[in-house]
This record gives structure tokens, C-alpha cells and sequence, in this order.
């Protein structure tokens, strides 16, 4: 016996209904959950080559000899990074779940180097998570009519040369680290003492109540093992920086090369959390199978795919028993139709002769297969021969000479039918 007649037996399918049940429950479920209207791919992303991607940042880490990866379906390839690899996490759209935390905080116990760029949002829940303390409004500089066109763009000198200029933009201030035996601070940035915190988000200076001073907008803290670059600009390595001229990227590399003296370290951009258009390529991989991997960690979802897919499983059949569909025509006929093989024997070896309903049916049915699409003007024209010519007038002959000519749909079979039954009718009182 072949595999697919195995397969496809009555033996197996139980398991075939159940396989395509879940298939139709993660497809009703999760399709329609990890849908989105955007139609813009995410910022800060490693292929982008616009003004808010990463493109510039990825391609002189390859220059300088980095590894580069990203992730896109979930969190679950951070588990199998090397203990010196670096996980970039640039902003985001979905909330990374606690198990999802506990796996990045496992990487940098390990050894892992994390570049976390948070200004708000998911990402800014991370630091928390991490142990950084930041507020909620931006920094502002008051010097900024003199030296840059907005408020909320800082320019800091590199801690590496001084003629090297830093831009943040929209940055917050790192109001403190949480230290501990297993954390501690490395080194920070901090902003010239012409900046405020914009308390009640105005973009104007209160004397008053937003002093100036210095702030920490950038830090570098060691955590167990591992090493967390904590930026609070999430535009920090973006291409439109790189391209006006401002050396955050190389500042970047040599604090990476610094923390990392492996060489060919492996760098992954976290990309599973961001919001992918589900006309791409990204957004359909990400928004469906990774949809399916997110969920899947939540008890809550587990639970109710079990009690959906019980359902399905028990009220399927009786579904079907109670709404069979009409017995067709032909299968009607099939069943009932008889055959060579049963002309021949029955069950203990004695020749059986069909019925006459049996030889009708079957006669029926071979009418239907050899002739389709003639059926109906086979039987007007077996009507025809029980009727005398001369019973037929003129125009009811030229009709029925016509009508033999053509396909007859099941209308027109009907009413040539019904008047010959007629012309039947009045042929009997001539």
C-alpha cells in the first residue's frame, strides 16, 4: 500500500480534521490580530537607506569587521547569540512581554553587549526594566537660538575629541541608574549646563520652575557579564545625522570596540518589535508567523486555542449532520445505478439480474455522462417520436427543429416539455 492511500485513510481522519482545524483557528485568530494600516516601513531599521534608517550605521559595522544580523520573526534568536555579541534596540512598536525581558536580561548577565536607544514607548520600557530612571519630558537647550535651529537638538563634544560633535535630538535626561553589586556605572555623557528639562512640554524656558544645569543623556553601565550603552536619543545612528555631518556613529564603534575585543563580534538589530507594513515581505513574515510566536507565550491565548479547538473538534460533526448538503443528480442516480460486477455475483457467489428501476436509472446515468450537454434535447427529441407530425402546426414544428439545434438550459427544456405535453393533450380530441 502506497504512503498517500496510508495517510489518507479512514483510520487517519481524525487527525487530518484536527490539522485543519487549527490551521483555520490560527488563521481566523491571528490574521486578523497582527493586521495594520501602515504603509510606511518602521524607522531604524538596518536596511533602510532613508533619512530615519540605520543603513550607514550597518554597513561601516561591516567595514570595520562586525557580523551583522537582525531578528524579525521574535526574540527567541537572542537565546542562541554568542555570549560577546551586541543586540541593537532602536525604538519599537510592540511590548516586549516579560518572558521577552528576561531573555535580553540573560544575554547581558552572559556576557551580551546591549545598545538600547530610548526615548519613548517600548523601548523606554526596556530601560526601566534595566534599571534606568528617566524622565518623560525632553531635554531643551536655551542656547539654541545661538548655535542650532531647534530647541530640542543638543550638541555635545565627543568624549573621545573634542572637535567631534554629538547631535541628540529630542534626548531625555537619565535621572539614575539603579546600582547594585552586579551593576554599576562605567561612563556617561552629559549635556553643557545650558539645559532644562521641559517640565510641562511647552518648548519655552520657565525660570522659575526649569532650572539649567547639566544632564546625563547617554551612559555606559556594566551589568554581570555583559555591558548596556543606554542612549536617550532613539534617532542617535540614524543616515540624516551621519549625512549633516555628526560623528554619532563613530563615537559608537570605538565605545563598541572599546567593550568588544573579539574580533568578528556579531551584531543583531532587534527588528521583531517593530511595525512592519503587511504589503512586504517583512510585514507579512513578521505580522503572521511572528504574530503566532508572540501570542504563543501568553497562557491566557494557549488556553483559549485549546477551547476553541475542542469545539471545533466535537460541534464539527454534528455541524454537518444537521446541515448535510442536497444529494445530487448524479450521485443520486450512481448509487442506485447497476453495474457489470453486480450482475455477476453477490455475496455468495450467485448471478444476480438487474431491476427494471435499476436498468432505468443506469440508462439515465450513462445518458447524462456520454451526452452532458445534448441531455435535455435527447429527451425532447424521444418526446418528439410518441407525437404524430401532423399534430404539430407550422410554427410549433419550425420551434422544436430549432430547439434540437441548440444547448437547452434547464428553462427552456422545461416549457418545450410542458408543450408537448400539451400538443399531447390536444391531439387526443382531434
Amino acid at each position: 500500500m502506497s504512503l498517500s492511500k496510508g495517510l489518507f485513510s479512514k483510520k487517519y481522519s481524525p487527525f487530518f480534521k484536527m490539522f485543519i482545524q487549527t490551521l483555520l483557528l490560527f488563521v481566523v485568530l491571528t490574521l486578523p490580530l497582527s493586521l495594520n494600516i501602515t504603509s510606511t516601513p518602521p524607522p531604524y531599521t538596518m536596511n533602510d537607506t532613508g533619512p530615519s534608517g540605520m543603513s550607514t550605521f550597518s554597513n561601516l559595522l561591516l567595514h570595520n569587521g562586525y557580523n551583522v544580523t537582525r531578528t524579525i520573526l521574535s526574540t527567541e534568536p537572542i537565546k542562541d547569540l554568542p555570549p560577546s555579541s551586541v543586540l541593537v534596540i532602536a525604538g519599537g512598536a510592540k511590548k516586549y512581554r516579560d518572558s521577552e525581558k528576561a531573555v535580553i536580561n540573560a544575554f547581558i548577565a552572559n556576557g551580551g553587549t546591549i545598545l538600547l536607544l530610548a526615548s519613548e514607548g517600548v523601548s523606554y520600557d526596556l530601560a526601566e526594566y534595566l534599571g534606568f530612571y528617566i524622565t518623560s519630558s525632553i531635554l531643551l537647550d536655551t542656547a539654541a537660538s545661538n548655535t542650532t535651529p531647534s530647541p530640542d537638538i543638543l550638541l555635545i563634544e565627543s568624549p573621545f575629541n573634542s572637535s567631534d560633535t554629538l547631535c541628540f535630538f529630542r534626548a531625555k535626561h537619565i535621572i539614575t541608574v539603579a546600582e547594585s553589586p552586579h551593576q554599576w556605572l562605567v561612563s556617561s555623557i552629559k549635556t553643557p549646563n545650558t539645559t532644562f528639562i521641559d517640565e510641562n512640554n511647552d518648548y519655552q524656558w520657565n525660570v522659575v520652575y526649569e532650572p539649567i544645569r547639566i544632564h546625563t543623556v547617554a551612559t555606559v553601565i556594566r551589568r554581570g557579564l555583559g555591558t548596556i550603552i543606554m542612549v536617550t536619543s532613539t534617532s542617535f545612528l540614524t543616515n540624516d545625522l551621519s549625512n549633516l555631518g555628526f560623528n554619532n556613529i563613530n563615537t559608537t564603534l570605538q565605545i563598541l570596540g572599546n567593550i568588544t575585543s573579539s574580533e568578528q563580534t556579531l551584531v543583531c538589530f532587534e527588528e521583531s518589535h517593530k511595525r512592519w507594513p503587511f504589503t512586504t515581505t517583512d510585514g507579512i513574515i513578521n505580522q503572521t508567523y511572528g504574530t503566532i510566536i508572540l501570542l504563543s507565550k501568553t497562557k491566557l491565548f494557549i488556553f483559549l486555542v485549546i477551547i476553541i479547538l475542542l469545539l471545533f473538534y466535537y460541534l464539527t460533526p454534528r455541524f454537518r449532520e444537521t446541515y448535510k448538503m442536497r444529494e445530487s443528480y448524479k450521485k443520486f442516480i450512481s448509487d442506485r445505478m447497476w453495474s457489470r460486477r453486480r450482475e455477476l455475483f453477490d455475496t455468495f457467489g450467485t448471478a444476480i439480474k438487474p431491476t427494471v428501476e435499476e436498468k432505468y436509472l443506469t440508462y439515465l446515468y450513462f445518458q447524462h455522462e456520454l451526452y452532458p450537454s445534448r441531455a435535455y434535447n435527447y429527451f425532447i427529441a424521444e418526446k418528439l417520436k410518441f407525437i404524430p407530425t401532423r399534430s404539430l402546426n407550422e410554427e410549433e414544428r419550425e420551434l422544436f427543429e430549432l430547439a434540437l439545434t441548440r444547448k437547452l438550459d434547464h428553462q427552456s427544456f422545461l416549457f418545450l416539455f410542458k408543450k408537448l405535453e400539451e400538443i399531447q393533450k390536444r391531439g387526443r380530441f382531434e
